[in-house]
């Protein structure tokens, strides 16, 4: 029987949060470092893409609506990576042809924006166990 990775060498979840409001982006910054998980976030789509150069992340959590590069294109550049990384999705804008068009593009999980934290906080858990990573990223 293998033995359970010891809390010293267990890995924290990373994720990357993407939204150009800095409220919502500080909130949910703030909501998942509770949840015991690292967190970063990023202003839009090409900030995000270069902190996924330079970093390692589990889970991608993305606004829909940003300038310079929004979360749909995100979305097609981090499906492009070799080892693409499961993306939550989070739109005020919601609707059944929006939602089937995202999870057609990729997406792990889309979410009404300004919905529960513990929705939220859900998805990333699921995104994470759903993910090809070693489990023991996603602690």
């Amino acid at each position: 029987m293998a033995a359970a990775p010891d809390a010293a060498n267990a890995r924290v979840t990373r994720v990357l949060i993407v939204d150009d409001d800095p409220g919502v982006r500080e909130v949910t910054l703030l909501a998942l470092h509770n949840r015991g998980w690292d967190a970063e976030g990023a202003a839009d789509g090409l900030e995000a893409l270069r902190r996924l150069q330079h970093g390692a992340f589990d889970v991608i959590v993305t606004d829909l609506q940003m300038p310079r590069m929004d979360g749909f294109a995100l979305l097609r550049e981090v499906r492009r990576m070799e080892h693409p990384l499961p993306v939550v999705v989070q739109t005020s804008l919601l609707d059944k042809t929006l939602e089937g068009q995202l999870r057609w593009a990729g997406a792990f999980r889309v979410l009404t924006k300004g919905g529960p934290l513990r929705d939220l906080v859900r998805s990333v858990e699921e995104a994470c166990a759903a993910s090809k990573t070693d489990p023991v990223r996603c602690a």
